[in-house]
């Protein structure tokens, strides 16, 4: 504020009492007038504005009430002291809350305040605490005018909200103390229907507006008589939700200092159980296929066979009863046998059992010890497939021939054994214990990190992220946006330093599980979680993996042990042999693969060489083993000239030598050699195919590339599910293209770039084009005829590649390839653990970034995020537990309907319904409403006109995912052979309950391979015919 008054000026207010204000100058030589009545007043501008405030007309209460008094006494001087006038308790607590807002207001003009903790800092700088201080956050320099009024209009906003609400409940009958706040409003969880309709309009993802841009908003709504709650208010709403959820930001400090914010992927996955929208669809067991149509990640080998058994659906339920892993069963038949495995099988639960046989029990005295063979694997000869619905004793009902029951038998024991070592595995199961009686949920996660900007730029301002998806829903519902987790994000903190914590969180929901209420079942449950697999590209998988960044590695590989001594003999035949997995003979011989508990082993052997030895041997050491633990090496390089971080690498050597390593070297059914697959975005598209494109087309003279851009004009995509090619963009930009524009030119490559290419070059297309066409299958047949065919399509690719030239060994991503073939075995199709879904989710992180007020990114990512998680939750239904009644609640239906009845929303979320809860196929095909352009209007021949009333029609859905519209080519069965035709137009007729669908199609013939595409031809034909469309 500015000096001494100059001059006082009094404003007669509405009671007819003077009020006196100085009028004072600010730091910019603005006039503004301070209230003597409101001690904490710092000057406004308007006095009429702060003459109608609530803080303002209190004051004025308070000194009329004083001078009555005053009056009082002076007239009755021989009295005794009186008590003072008496206040509604409604009074006293508006007095208290503005007056203590007035106190927040003050709060920025003290030189001093006590120190405080990271988070109360951060809440300083907060936009809404910033408010309601009355502090700038984006401008320290702002003239404090600017913000006094739009605080008094927030404050304004507020006094209405109460106002309303207080009118509101006085006209509700009074509720028992004990009743649920679902009882008190028809919009509960929410205050009223405006405070929701502000939280959608403030928006979430995409979608989000800055402050300013939403009070326009309200005020455009004003002169509709429309009152949407002020920023501050929805605000408040947000947090009073996050509260009720129990949903809180958390905060973690690096190895290195650096703030690590992150939600909790605890609660994210409670949110999912109690959500009917998604809940249903989770598989909580793996599926047995044999193979054969492989399509979501609950079908593979891994979650099937490979877990561990302590990271294995631990439990069944069958007529009421929980059976356990590793605890005898009693079957149906009075067989015993003791379960190892759960899983699914043409919609039934088995179970691969060990039956209990004589040879397994040894008989002692007074009791009996049963051993069974250690590590039995799922295909092992010696399990039985059993249906879980023969179960019928559990472990303690079963009794032994002399009436003892098994239990006591047994000393509540039996023992694992591999010939030489012993395991004892106790009666019951320790999940057993910890579940009490619930049933456990099984909930494997995809867990994905990458770094993006956190500007709409896409520049600078780099970003690394945390996200995850559940791995037991199918692709169709897991691959949404809004089914897709934020965890964390950090501009300051490396991939390793933010994972510290997080593993911490994944490993006790592994080992220990949560409680969380299904939706389905309509109960509580116990969750136990671990990560299925980790996704990135390949930089950050290096570091995930301790492996060294592949680029100019002498160890490229971070799945198998490809290596050479120096850089020179990259061009040696023998490392090129090594590189394509060839002997001297050019017969396939394997190079080893990568050992997780190995390369966990060179890491602390690395670290000693460090302590014991010296740096030039630690260096030395890492270079040859090929191995490179980034938070690791920092301490050991950064220590040597930091001696507050040597003794801090010292002190955790003795304490928490953990903290000095790779956090994912601890994570909890993790193995980095297998689990993070070949990724086909970054290995393919942003591979082998941005090689080859930006090579060949760069290449080409000015002509030829108009040339190539009137092609793609031209270039049909009726079938090719792509929007716009922009074809002159895409030839021009070719070095700063994505993923999703080498898709483009990747299908429409055979038939617009060839003529351009060399005979060796051309080959490598070609083969390039046929292995992508499997790559990207989202549905395998056929497992075994799937792989082999794969493998056959990478060895024909690079064999193409070598021969044109051998430089290509350079480029590690067309070895990985080869390792392609081995994620798919063990995680199902490529297009499972591609990466272009969280990709198209960094929109949604630099939305929200750019949002933030700088101070804190990582915190107000996390509080933006965990905003629309709940928005999310509660309009689509998730359970509320309501402390009062200690039950579990539902959202009114007023809150659910927004999100049930409105398309639009459901998109704004990221949501499609289509695609959750299809329509059968007995529903099509349906016919689309769009009129038929003049230029598309067709005729009938006369003799086919005459007999049916015929109505053209311009698209209609064959199913759920294919549009038929003219010129789109079909197969037509006919009896045992298949007729291609392409369709010339499409029509109606109308029946008095369905309508039929015709094609009117022209017919083509099959012919030979064509030799410089490599393609089947078509021939077309004179022959038409009008063909009803059926649904098989």
């Amino acid at each position: 504020m500015g000096d001494r008054h100059a001059q006082i000026v009094r404003f007669p207010d509405n009671d007819a009492h003077g009020v006196d204000f100085d009028v004072i100058t600010d730091i910019n030589g603005a006039r503004l007038f301070r209230c003597t009545l409101c001690a904490r007043a710092t000057g406004t501008a308007n006095i009429v504005r702060h003459c109608a405030s609530v803080t303002h007309r209190l004051n004025l209460q308070d000194r009329e009430t004083r001078r009555a008094n005053d009056t009082i006494a002076g007239l009755h001087t021989d009295a005794g002291p009186e008590e003072p006038p008496a206040r509604d308790e409604e009074t006293d607590h508006a007095n208290s809350m503005w007056n203590q807002i007035d106190a927040d207001i003050d709060a920025q003009f003290r030189e001093a305040r006590p120190l405080g903790s990271l988070d109360d800092d951060l809440d300083l700088l907060d936009p809404i605490q910033l408010l309601l201080n009355g502090v700038d956050d984006t401008s320290s320099n702002r003239q404090i005018t600017e913000w006094t009024v739009l605080l008094e209009a927030e404050l304004d906003a507020l006094e209405e909200n109460a106002a309303q609400e207080e009118e509101h409940a006085s006209s509700l009958p009074p509720s028992p103390p004990a009743a649920s706040t679902a009882d008190h409003t028809e919009w509960y969880p929410f205050k009223s229907k405006m405070e929701l309709i502000g939280s959608l309009i403030m928006g979430h993802t995409h979608s989000m507006l800055s402050r300013s841009l939403y009070s326009k908003i309200r005020g455009i709504l004003k002169l509709c008589n429309i009152s949407l709650p002020a920023w501050a208010t929805i605000q408040a709403a947000r947090t009073r939700i996050r509260e009720l959820l129990k949903t809180k930001i958390q905060l973690n400090f690096s190895v290195f200092d650096n703030p690590c914010f992150s939600l909790s992927a605890r609660s994210l996955l409670s949110q999912d159980l109690s959500n009917p929208l998604v809940a249903k669809h989770i598989d909580f067991y793996p599926e047995m296929t044999n193979g054969l149509d492989i399509y979501k990640f609950s079908q593979s080998k891994k979650w099937l066979q490979d877990l561990l058994p302590a990271h294995r659906a631990p439990m069944c339920e069958v007529k009421g009863k929980h059976f356990y892993l590793f605890e005898p069963v009693q079957l149906l038949s009075a067989a015993a046998v003791i379960p190892l495995f759960f899983y699914q099988h043409d919609g039934q639960l088995f179970a691969k059992c060990l039956q209990i046989q004589r040879n397994h029990i040894c008989q002692m005295p007074n009791k009996i010890k049963i051993t069974i063979p250690a590590s039995l694997e799922f295909q092992d000869p010696q399990l039985s497939t059993i249906p879980v619905n023969q179960f019928d004793c559990d472990y303690s009902e079963i009794r032994m021939d002399d009436s003892r029951k098994l239990m006591d038998s047994c000393d509540g024991v039996i023992y694992e054994s591999s010939g030489s070592k012993e395991v004892v595995i106790p009666l019951p199961n320790p999940w057993r214990i910890k579940a009490n009686g619930k049933i456990i949920r099984h909930v494997p996660i995809t867990l994905y990190s990458d770094d993006t900007s956190g500007n709409t730029s896409k520049q600078f301002n780099k970003h690394i992220s945390f996200y995850f998806t559940l791995s037991g829903l199918p692709p169709n519902i897991s691959n949404q946006e809004y089914n897709c987790h934020f965890l964390a994000s950090s501009n300051i903190a490396s991939v390793l330093e933010q994972s510290k914590s997080i593993v911490e969180k994944l490993n006790l929901m592994t080992t220990r599980g949560f409680h969380a209420y299904d939706v389905t079942i309509s109960q509580e449950v116990l969750v136990t979680s671990l990560v299925l697999c980790f996704l990135a590209d390949s930089p950050m998988h290096a570091e995930v993996t301790n492996t060294p960044n592949p680029g100019g590695s002498l160890h490229p590989c971070r799945m198998c042990t490809l290596k050479v001594k120096k850089k020179k003999f990259k061009r040696s035949p023998t490392y090129v042999q090594r590189f394509l997995n060839r002997d001297s003979m050019g017969i396939e011989s394997r190079n080893p693969p990568r050992s997780w508990a190995e390369t966990k082993m060179k890491t602390y052997h690395l670290f000693d060489t460090a302590m014991g030895v010296n740096l030039t041997s630690f260096l030395k050491k890492k270079t040859a083993l090929g191995v490179a633990d980034a938070i690791n090496t920092r301490f050991i390089t950064e220590s040597r000239s930091d001696g507050s971080l040597k003794e801090k690498m010292e002190s955790l050597d003795l304490n928490s030598p953990a903290s000095l390593f790779n956090p994912f070297l601890n994570l909890e059914g993790f193995d980095g050699a297998q689990d993070c697959p070949v990724e086909i975005l970054h290995a393919v598209l942003l591979g082998i195919v941005k090689y080859l494109a930006q090579d060949d087309i760069s290449k080409l003279k000015a002509d030829q590339k108009l040339t190539l851009i009137g092609r793609l004009q031209s270039f049909s995509s009726v079938s090719l599910n792509i929007d716009s090619i922009k074809p002159q963009y895409l030839i021009q930009h070719i070095k700063s293209l994505v993923g999703r524009h080498f898709k483009i030119i990747l299908q429409a490559a055979p038939f617009i770039l060839l003529e351009f290419l060399t005979p060796e070059r051309k080959d490598v297309w070609l083969a390039l084009c046929n292995l992508c066409a499997f790559i990207f299958q989202t549905n395998i047949a056929n497992m075994e005829t799937y792989l082999e065919t794969l493998k056959l399509h990478i060895n024909r690719l690079l064999y193409y590649l070598i021969k044109s030239s051998a430089q290509w060994v350079n480029k590690p991503k067309l070895h990985i390839l080869l390792h392609l073939p081995e994620s798919i075995e063990r995680l199902g199709n490529a297009s499972l653990f591609s990466t272009e879904k969280f990709e198209l989710y960094n929109g949604v992180l630099r939305q929200s970034s750019i949002h933030s007020n700088r101070q804190a990114p990582g915190r107000d990512l996390a509080r933006s995020f965990d905003n629309y998680s709940n928005l999310k939750y509660l309009v689509s239904g998730g359970m509320l537990y309501e402390e009062n009644s200690k039950n579990w609640e539902n959202p009114t239906n007023e809150v659910t309907d927004i999100f049930t009845n409105n398309p639009d929303i459901q998109r704004s979320m990221g949501f499609n319904s289509a695609e959750v809860d299809p329509l059968p196929a007995v529903a099509f095909p349906q016919k689309l409403c769009l009129k038929v352009p003049k230029s598309e209007i067709a005729s009938l021949p006369e003799a086919i006109n005459q007999r049916d009333k015929l109505h053209q029609v311009l698209k209609i859905k064959l199913n759920a995912k294919e549009v038929l519209h003219k010129g789109v080519f079909v197969v037509i069965n006919r009896g045992d052979k298949n007729v291609v035709a392409a369709i010339d137009s499409i029509w109606e007729s109308k029946g008095s309950s369905k309508s039929l669908y015709y094609l009117w199609v022209t017919g083509y013939t099959l012919l030979g391979v064509d030799n410089y595409y490599e393609m089947r031809k078509l021939s077309r034909t004179s022959q038409q015919a009008l063909i009803p469309t059926r649904v098989s």
